[in-house]
């Protein structure tokens, strides 16, 4: 193998390993209120209550398939196929941890600031 290919394969490589990393970092139950974390997921009145998996993501109602995702800096990039009230749509999500915390971009505007579910 040439140079040129092990430096894209390398590359390859480096970007498979920051999205599992990134989604070790933020998968899990979040809320604004802690006490949400004790509700069900939809239950009704409950508290918005965000769940990340590897392959899934639950917002508001929305259940989305994970069909890209992606790391740049400190803020996790997921393209989710979703269905729910609205129908079946493609949504942007953006997900940055800091401190603690995980700051929520849900369908391209600003949804909430959630801390982890003990």
């Amino acid at each position: 193998m040439t140079l040129t290919k092990w430096a894209v394969a390398a590359a390859l490589l480096t970007t498979a390993s920051a999205a599992t990393q990134a989604a070790d970092i933020i998968a899990g139950r979040w809320a604004a209120d802690t006490a949400a974390c004790a509700g069900g997921l939809f239950e009704a009145g409950a508290a918005p209550l965000l769940v990340v998996t590897g392959y899934a993501v639950r917002w508001r109602g929305d259940s989305c398939r994970i069909g890209r995702m992606y790391k740049a800096g400190d803020t996790t990039y997921i393209q989710a196929f979703c269905w729910g009230e609205a129908g079946e749509r493609s949504i942007p999500v953006s997900l940055r941890p800091n401190a603690g915390r995980l700051a929520l971009n849900w369908d391209r505007a600003a949804q909430a600031e959630l801390k982890r579910c003990p």
